[in-house]
């Protein structure tokens, strides 16, 4: 492995993830395969571990997010009803039913496909934690941690920045009235 120390850190959050108290079973509608079933649902604890390591967020009370695979087609679709950003959308969090969407094809063997479910699980907690006055404005800390992640696998993230900073910065027309 590349990086030894993330190795650890791996490790490290697996066994942080069995420590912790039970909690709800994560719900996976869309597998198509078991394996594919069985990767998600060992990758979300690990990856919830991490975020209580490297994130400020505490984790969301209540059970944990429902997670739909679905095909690129419909993805876009969903993308463009949660707030998120166009075509290149991987990932989608809609708050109201507490659901991550993922893009097919999603392999947990592939770090950046990993990272999409850390950033939509990140969303997760943001949601719970506390008022936001625009749903873009979960986006700056969703992706920071997203890119940490990816930094510590070394890989370039890729993200645009001044894009998120704008999309992030709630202009006056997209806030909400509650």
């Amino acid at each position: 492995m590349r990086f030894p120390y993330l190795a650890a850190l791996v490790v490290t959050a697996a066994l942080v993830a069995a420590a912790l108290p039970a909690q709800s079973e994560i719900t996976v509608v869309g597998a198509r395969t078991h394996t594919e079933l069985a990767a998600i649902e060992k990758a979300a604890p690990v990856l919830e571990a991490w975020i209580d390591h490297f994130g400020t967020y505490p984790r969301a009370e209540g059970p944990p997010p429902r997670i739909v695979m679905v095909p690129a087609g419909k993805m876009a679709a969903i993308s463009a009803e949660t707030a998120h950003h166009g075509p290149a959308t991987r990932g989608a969090y809609d708050a109201e039913t507490a659901t991550i969407y993922l893009q097919r094809p999603w392999f947990a063997d592939k770090v950046y496909d990993r990272s999409i479910l850390l950033h939509e699980l990140v969303h997760h907690r943001q949601a719970h934690a506390r008022h936001w006055y625009c749903d873009q404005a979960m986006e700056w800390d969703a992706y920071k941690l997203q890119e940490t992640f990816l930094d510590q696998a070394g890989l370039e993230s890729g993200i645009f920045w001044l894009a998120i900073a704008l999309e992030s910065s709630c202009a006056v027309r997209d806030h909400h009235p509650d």
